[in-house]
C-alpha cells in the first residue's frame, strides 16, 4: 500500500497505530483540500452525526466506515460504489486487504470513464451511456471514437494508419464498415445523427 494516503477521521489511537505501522504512503488525521486518486478514507461513525457522515458520500472516493455492532447511524448511511463498513474489533490484515480492494475497484471504475461528446465512455467494459440509456461496443469501436476524442478532426488515411494497420485497400473497407456500423448504433439508440461529423476530408467528434 506504499502508493496509497489515508485519511482516519474519528480516531486519534487508530492513526497513531497505522501511522507507526508505515504500509501507507501517507497517513492523515482529518480533512485534506483535495484527495488524489490513491486516497482511502476512514471514518469512525461514532464520532460524527448522521448528517456529517453522510456528506461523506459526495466526495465519491473510497471509504471504510468504522463502527462498533451496537452504533445504528450505519443503518442511514448512503454508501458509495467504493465503501464498505467494518464493525470493531478491526482485524489489521483485514483492512489492509480491504483497501486494497477499493483502490483498485475506484481506479478500475473510475478512471475508465471518459468524456465524449454528451456521453460517458467505458473503456474498460466498453459500452457508451448517455442519461439512463447505454451502448455496448466492439473493441475497435471503441478505439475509434477514443482516436477522434483527442483532436479536432483526422483524415481516413490517419484513422487508417493508427487503428488499421495492415494493407490500406483493406482496411478502407474495415474502417467505413466500422464507421457505418457506429453511426446506426448510435443514431437508433440515442436518436444522434451527428455522433461522428466529416467536414474538410476530416472526421471528427469535437
Amino acid at each position: 500500500m506504499q502508493n496509497s494516503s489515508l485519511y482516519i477521521f474519528g480516531s486519534k489511537n487508530f492513526y497513531r497505530l497505522i501511522y507507526d505501522l508505515n504500509i501507507f504512503k501517507k497517513v492523515y488525521f482529518g480533512h485534506s483540500i483535495e484527495y488524489d486518486k490513491n486516497s482511502i478514507l476512514v471514518v469512525f461513525v461514532e464520532s460524527f452525526s448522521s448528517i456529517f457522515l453522510n456528506s461523506f458520500y459526495k466526495l465519491n472516493f473510497p471509504i471504510i466506515f468504522i463502527s462498533n455492532s451496537k452504533d445504528k447511524k450505519s443503518d442511514k448511511l448512503n454508501l458509495n460504489n467504493f465503501s464498505v463498513f467494518l464493525n470493531t474489533p478491526i482485524d489489521l490484515q483485514n483492512f489492509i486487504e480491504i483497501s486494497k480492494i477499493l483502490i483498485s475497484k475506484f481506479n478500475y471504475l473510475k478512471f475508465s470513464q471518459i468524456s465524449v461528446k454528451k456521453y460517458l465512455l467505458n473503456s474498460n467494459d466498453r459500452f457508451i451511456k448517455k442519461d439512463n440509456k447505454k451502448l455496448k461496443l466492439t473493441e475497435i469501436e471503441v478505439k475509434l471514437i477514443l482516436f477522434l476524442n483527442v483532436s479536432k478532426g483526422f483524415s481516413k488515411e490517419e484513422i487508417l494508419g493508427n487503428i488499421w494497420k495492415q494493407k490500406l485497400e483493406l482496411d478502407t473497407h474495415a474502417f467505413e464498415t466500422c464507421l457505418h456500423r457506429l453511426r446506426k448504433k448510435i443514431k437508433d439508440k440515442f436518436d444522434d445523427d451527428s455522433f461522428i461529423n466529416f467536414k474538410n476530408d476530416k472526421y471528427y467528434l469535437l
